[in-house]
């Protein structure tokens, strides 16, 4: 079986997605979340720096030079002797997956990156769902063959290809004259297929995963590769400093990125509480991000996009901060700061990559500090608007690597 039937001849941008992971020991597929992996490589079960570099190499040689999954497992084979490696799992289902896994997420990456290339999107401003013939097709995954949606609905965030294990679906870029040929006047409506709960029997975390999408796929593997560039330099220190490093970061980091202890407020006069307008205003804001559906913002000029589903997110905050939702859009496209940290949770054991914008706001004649935490997935899990004077509670979210600021 040619490395091809994956996709299609290897391409520049695929080799080189995968060329530009960083090696990190795991026991488990799930130690890494969703888009962690886009920027990681790992193998289950192989903990040491050697083994993870020889399997490495074979499949880079596979993605770049076309090998067969043949070929593939007599270098696995002799990998496994060399090291004296026990691996779970029997060696054909265990090296179909790591192969297929592997090239199918670099052959989407790179797509990734040919199809939202400006002149490319100029051109071809639409994205269309393919199916592909898989031994046991996913009912879902028919249903959404054909499914044309503009390159930058949210849909894509979470149901860009691959949506699973042994997934073979992809995306194909399309033109206005395409659309017409198809006989579509403007794109579809996107799915809403519900979500399921899904339960990490590890670490006991739930889930809410999309139907027709396997645990730990629903992330858009191009956008988390390309178009979230996650600050190499730290990820290659956190890996080179081994597990403590991620562990929670202790408070202080900003000091070393030498930023002042208080954040200079920027005045909105949208929500002046002397101006009965304002705050009209401000409400009308809010009351636009409480409605249904998610909504994309992009962090500032690092571009990173996070997700927004406004009720999801007022109904796990403080009143307080909820009240202050309407500043949200504006803590994210115009922060202060952003930081990044990659953190392993000292209740499950799972590695996750947090991304905090900082945002500091005059509401009339008093200042405050916003603080939007984005995690799985790029989507929102946290939201708190803080007293100026609260230095601890400000501080405490500058952690990491500052990889935005004015």
């Amino acid at each position: 079986m040619a490395a091809e039937v994956y996709g299609s001849l290897p391409f520049d941008e695929q080799i080189a997605f995968f060329r530009e992971k960083v090696s990190l020991p795991s026991q488990a597929w799930n130690d890494l979340w969703q888009g962690m992996h886009a920027r990681a490589f790992v193998v289950a079960g192989a903990t040491k720096a050697e083994l993870l570099a020889d399997l490495r190499g074979a499949i880079d040689k596979a993605i770049a030079e076309g090998t067969t999954l043949e070929e593939f497992r007599r270098d696995f084979d002799g990998i496994v002797e060399k090291h004296g490696w026990s691996y779970k799992g029997g060696r054909g289902w265990r090296t179909r997956v790591m192969l297929e896994t592997n090239i199918r997420t670099s052959y989407q990456a790179g797509r990734y990156k040919q199809m939202t290339d400006p002149d490319t999107l100029r051109e071809r401003p639409f994205w269309e769902y393919r199916h592909r013939d898989s031994a046991h097709p996913r009912p879902l995954h028919v249903k959404w063959d054909g499914t044309v949606l503009p390159a930058d609905h949210p849909w894509w965030l979470t149901h860009y290809g691959p949506n699973g294990w042994g997934c073979k679906c992809t995306v194909g870029a399309l033109s206005r004259d395409d659309l017409e040929d198809l006989g579509k006047s403007g794109p579809d409506e996107a799915p809403d297929d519900g979500t399921y709960t899904w339960t990490d029997r590890r670490s006991g975390e739930v889930h809410e995963v999309p139907n027709g999408i396997d645990p730990g796929w629903a992330y858009n593997v191009g956008e988390a590769a390309w178009g979230r560039p996650m600050v190499e330099q730290a990820l290659e220190r956190h890996a080179a400093e081994g597990a403590g490093a991620w562990e929670r970061l202790t408070p202080g980091d900003w000091r070393s990125a030498e930023r002042p202890a208080r954040l200079a407020p920027t005045q909105l006069p949208a929500i002046r509480p002397t101006d009965g307008s304002g705050w009209e205003r401000a409400a009308s804001e809010r009351a636009m991000l409480m409605t249904g559906g998610d909504h994309v913002y992009r962090v500032g000029a690092w571009d990173v996009p996070v997700l927004v589903n406004g009720p999801a997110l007022a109904a796990r905050v403080e009143a307080q901060d909820a009240f202050y939702l309407s500043l949200l859009p504006v803590a994210l496209t115009k922060p202060d700061e952003v930081w990044l940290a990659f953190e392993r949770l000292l209740d499950t054991g799972k590695v996750v990559m947090r991304i905090r914008a900082v945002k500091a706001v005059r509401v009339g004649t008093e200042s405050r500090v916003a603080v939007a935490t984005a995690g799985e997935g790029g989507a929102i899990e946290r939201w708190e608007v803080l007293e100026a004077d609260d230095l601890d509670g400000i501080n405490a979210a500058r952690v990491g690597e500052l990889v935005g600021a004015p």
